[in-house]
Formats: C-alpha cells, sequence, structure tokens
C-alpha cells in the first residue's frame, strides 16, 4: 500500500517551483499549483471544504484520474497581530516507494520593519492543529507526539509518522513552535528530496509538514492544518505603513510621498 493509493494519484509528478526570480511568477505558480493539490489532497483551505465534502459524498472511482481546473484567485494573505490560518500547499513530493509524502503550506507573506522602533517584524508559530486538535510534539519541536481535541482527548494515532517543519521567512529561517527548542534545525531543501539551495521561499512564511503512510492509523493523507500565529508588528502606524509601501504585497508607496501632518 501507498499514498499513491489514497491520494488520488496525486504527488509523484508533482513539479519543484519557487526556484527565484521574480516574485511574481514565483507567485503565479503558487497560486497555480496550489490549488490543484489543495483539491486532490483534501483542501487544506476553508474556501475549499464546501466543494471537497460535496465530491467526497459520492463514490470515486479510484481507477481513473481527476482533471481540476486552475485558479489563480489563491493568494497570500498578509497579517498583523495575532491570526489562525490554513495556508496554500504549495509543493509536494513522493518518496521511499510511495510510502512518504512531503507538502509544503505557504501561510502568508512576512511583513517589513517597523517605524516605531526600526526593527524587523517577526513571526512565531503559537500552535499547530490537525484537524481542529492542538499538535504536541516531542522536545525537538517537530516530531508529532500526540493531538489533542477541543474536550482533552489524546490521540497517539500519528506519533513517528508526522513531521512539521516551521520556516519564518525563508527556507533558511527554521523555527519551532512557541514553548519548545531545538538548536539543530534544518534548512528547507536539506528536508525536501527534490529541493536544492535555490529553493529559497524568500520572504514568506511556511511549513514542511512530512507524512509517513500508515493506514492502520489513518496516515493516509495531510489533515486540516492550521497555524496560529504572532506577527511583531501590531501598532496601526506600523501596520498602515507598511502595507501602503512595501511592493510585493503593498501600495508601493514611495515613503518620501508619506508625510506626518
Amino acid at each position: 500500500m501507498s499514498f499513491i493509493t489514497d491520494i488520488l494519484n496525486v504527488g509523484k509528478k508533482a513539479v519543484g517551483f519557487l526556484t527565484g526570480g521574480g516574485v511574481g511568477s514565483q507567485l503565479a505558480r503558487t497560486a497555480l499549483t496550489g490549488f490543484l493539490l489543495n483539491k486532490a489532497t483534501k483542501s487544506i483551505t476553508s474556501g475549499n471544504r464546501a466543494t471537497r465534502n460535496q465530491v467526497e459524498s459520492k463514490p470515486i472511482d479510484r481507477s481513473i484520474r481527476i482533471q481540476l481546473k486552475p485558479d489563480a484567485e489563491h493568494k497570500i494573505p498578509v497579517i498583523y497581530g495575532n491570526a489562525v490560518l490554513e495556508g496554500i500547499i504549495t509543493d509536494a513530493h513522493i518518496a521511499n516507494n510511495n510510502t512518504t509524502m512531503y507538502y509544503v503550506v505557504t501561510i502568508c507573506e512576512k511583513t517589513g520593519t517597523k517605524i516605531s522602533d526600526d526593527t524587523a517584524s517577526a513571526f512565531t508559530f503559537q500552535n499547530i492543529y490537525w484537524n481542529d486538535s492542538r499538535v504536541v510534539f516531542d522536545s525537538d519541536g517537530t516530531s508529532v507526539n500526540y493531538v489533542s481535541d477541543r474536550e482533552g482527548n489524546i490521540d497517539y494515532s500519528l506519533q513517528d509518522l508526522v513531521e512539521i517543519y516551521c520556516f519564518a521567512g525563508s527556507s533558511t529561517d527554521p523555527v519551532v513552535p512557541d514553548g519548545y527548542t531545538n538548536g539543530s534545525l534544518a534548512n528547507a531543501y536539506d528536508i525536501i528530496p527534490t529541493w536544492d539551495s535555490t529553493y529559497t521561499m524568500s520572504d514568506l512564511i511556511f511549513a514542511v509538514i512530512k507524512v509517513n503512510y500508515n493506514a492502520e492509523r489513518a496516515a493516509i493523507e495531510l489533515g486540516d492544518i492550521a497555524f496560529k500565529l504572532t506577527n511583531s508588528m501590531t501598532m496601526p502606524g506600523d501596520c498602515i505603513h507598511d502595507y501602503m509601501t512595501n511592493t510585493r504585497y503593498g501600495a508601493g508607496i514611495d515613503p518620501a510621498e508619506i508625510y506626518d501632518e
């Protein structure tokens, strides 16, 4: 058995991208490929949940491939302060005789420098949720130990099967969720077999999720995953100035044209 049986034959030929170059072309490829992988592996975006449920209510002939139309409407959000986001699947790779899947989930843009104190904004992963249950890691902050639901029930079915690697700005900015420490974190391109150092993921907050197939423990796909993030940029003036002047995701206004009166 392998992921191929349970993931509608997606992943084996997933194309790596975000390899540098213009930001516009990177985000376009992110949007198009993200939609295809989203739909075929049970989208983690809330906008696709209704469609997914409708499809799952009907029998699926797993002997055929499903062709899905790309959608360029997916956008990478910008957050200030606290937020819970589900992200967009922007790359995937299958390995180990079709028994291991690597998913790249892009969560949001990295914001700029705060004008209030001239320091760079910083992102912290507060909590990660799998199918609406909070993930609790081993001491390394990457290997899932168990998940806990809203009633406090504990489920160990993902133990030793799922690893979640967090990145706060690029492929070379690995971090662990709040409350964990790990001094030997790897770069993203050293985790994903098909990536190399040209896969920079510049100015993006994202996660790499490794899932080892195990049908008996229901580890056959990427669950609905969400991330609770904190951006240190919270003051209104900082946020407004950042969005007004940023040339990547904002209005791109020249700071010299903004005056205090």
